[in-house]
């Protein structure tokens, strides 16, 4: 298979589930696979690794043209002429590291890029794969890149010790009015019988068993952010202070990340779960630095395989 047909790999690895997608070097899609989470901080490595694989797996045996058809038995060593792994937990190049030594144990030698997912919304949702990405899901972490490669994070600390704006946040946030709700000392009972519906919970109290119980994740929990988000959008009043905390917070890392780069209106990336309407327009009402053009990432993977053929057209140039 020559050049201008060889095969681009991109994985979405992430706090709920894994995405891969194989296109052609033209940027057409071939297939797409899906896994479990792959998030080494909350599965574990080999978990993840196996999430990874369940993906990558699934995205070759999509594969219905017949002149790939012998990829589907082993991807290992198919026609790649570029992989991207954006994968949530990799914070740094041990976690890079970490990962790229599993797919070389795997028999891999196709170039591959190993990043943490903040990546892929940089790469999908930006002209040049410069500017700023800014995801808010379960977690929330801004990331900055200027036009000759310099990167600056902020954000992506983690439920326990950060993640403003996020997923996670805003559900807690109302959670604790509604049980103040609960208690009538205050709070929302909207955001209250809008928890018990959400989780199909009969008493307030049902609350503590739920969100204490060793099996209930940081996403369980986060899912809940979606339905405040609703709220939200709807003028509910307690849900849309919640909503306008967690965009100042955001808008926080955007500036911060522009005056470290020194950047002049640049492209902004949004993604992750909770980027919605109503959240989307809170943040761009609170960000305080001049802003290029604005564009909403719904499918994070294909800023893989945009990373990957960007790595592809600078073999080819070199």
């Amino acid at each position: 298979m020559g050049s201008g047909s060889q095969l681009l790999l991109g994985v979405d690895g992430g706090g709920s589930t894994t995405q891969a997608l194989l296109a052609a070097a033209d940027g057409r899609i071939l297939g797409r696979g899906i896994g479990p989470p792959s998030n080494p901080h909350r599965v574990g490595f080999e978990d993840a690794c196996r999430a990874i694989k369940t993906a990558v797996d699934g995205a070759f045996f999509q594969i219905t043209d017949p002149l790939l058809a012998l990829t589907k038995s082993d991807w290992v060593t198919a026609d790649i002429g570029a992989a991207c792994f954006g994968l949530a937990g990799v914070d740094g190049p041990k976690d890079e590291a970490l990962f790229a030594g599993w797919l070389r144990g795997q028999g891999v030698k196709f170039p591959c890029a190993v990043f943490n997912d903040s990546e892929l919304i940089l790469n999908g949702g930006t002209p040049d794969g410069w500017g700023i990405a800014l995801i808010s899901a379960t977690g929330s972490i801004c990331l900055g890149r200027s036009a000759d490669g310099t990167t600056v994070r902020a954000g992506g600390w983690g439920h326990v010790l950060g993640d403003e704006g996020s997923g996670y946040v805003i559900a807690c946030s109302a959670l604790r009015l509604a049980t103040q709700a609960a208690d009538r000392r205050g709070g929302s009972r909207t955001l209250l019988d809008a928890a018990l519906a959400h989780w199909k919970l009969k008493d307030p109290r049902d609350l503590i068993a739920f969100a204490y119980k060793p099996e209930t994740t940081a996403d369980d929990i986060a899912g809940f952010g979606a339905r405040v988000l609703e709220l939200a959008a709807r003028r509910d009043a307690a849900a849309q202070a919640i909503v306008d905390e967690a965009g100042s917070a955001l808008a926080l890392h955007v500036d911060t990340v522009i005056r470290e780069l020194a950047l002049v209106e640049p492209p902004l990336a949004l993604g992750g779960s909770m980027a919605r309407a109503a959240l989307k327009k809170s943040i761009l009402a609170k960000v305080a630095s001049p802003l290029g053009p604005i564009s909403i990432v719904a499918d994070p993977v294909q800023g893989a395989i945009a990373a990957a053929r960007r790595m592809l057209d600078r073999r080819h140039a070199a």
